[in-house]
């Protein structure tokens, strides 16, 4: 019993602990978000001028911060309940080749910006599985954005699908400041960034892996990313397929 008691109270100290830290890092995430909101509405009523673009203006990049930290508050949400063992996710029958085909596309604009290409492989092609559209279209934007936002300009980020028949693989892999084998480990844990990504001028907020391992999780996938030889970084995320691989025409 007091084996029992100790292992008992050890555990409730490891989950008060959890939720300080975890209570800590939101309330650093939003301070930023919460001061622009805060000083473009004390500029906008301070703004004696009768131009409306003005006024626009600051409150078009209110509503944009606004959206961001929406999008952090959704996000936490996500992982806090994928932890509790209860993600919210909405399956369908989902095209993955076509979806990663499509994140590609979007994020063309960004790599050209960049002065770097995106060499997409499809490998299979039309491949369905039964997944959350909206949510494992943002397990793949978060891997191209992160591997666009630390490339060398001029490179090439590679993003392909293979399959076999009990599971999908997607890798995304780059030539860009990559990372160590101890920041690979840790690459998944909440607000973490590496010291090469921390001296990089692109910024992160340090959620995107966690966010994406959450949502891989809660379709009984797997996501690791490893540094590869001559620098640069591979994600690969694998997801099971119900059956064998079903293919529609």
């Amino acid at each position: 019993r007091t084996r029992a008691l100790s292992e008992s109270n050890d555990k409730l100290a490891m989950v008060d602990e959890h939720r300080r830290k975890l209570l800590a890092e939101i309330s650093h995430e939003f301070r930023t978000p919460l001061t622009v909101i805060k000083g473009e509405s004390e500029i906008a009523l301070r703004n004696k001028s009768n131009d409306v673009g003005d006024y626009k203006e600051a409150f078009s990049r209110i509503i944009d911060t606004a959206d961001h930290a929406t999008g952090l508050v959704e996000d936490l949400l996500f992982i806090v309940r994928a932890d509790a063992g209860e993600p919210r996710l909405e399956l369908q029958s989902t095209e993955v080749t076509g979806l990663v085909a499509e994140v590609c596309e979007e994020f063309g604009g960004k790599a050209a910006s960049k002065e770097l290409e995106i060499d997409f492989k499809g490998g299979v092609e039309h491949a369905t599985l039964q997944g959350d559209a909206r949510r494992l279209r943002q397990v793949f934007a978060i891997l191209l954005d992160n591997a666009l936002r630390y490339s060398h300009a001029g490179g090439t980020v590679e993003v392909a699908v293979a399959g076999q028949e009990d599971h999908l693989r997607v890798t995304v892999m780059d030539r860009g400041i990559g990372l160590s084998e101890e920041e690979a480990d840790q690459a998944f844990h909440r607000f973490f960034r590496g010291r090469a990504a921390q001296a990089h001028a692109a910024q992160g907020t340090g959620l995107g892996l966690p966010v994406a391992r959450a949502i891989v999780e809660a379709h009984g996938g797997t996501i690791a990313i490893a540094p590869r030889e001559g620098g640069g970084a591979t994600a690969t995320v694998t997801l099971p397929v119900e059956g064998s691989l079903r293919v529609v025409a």
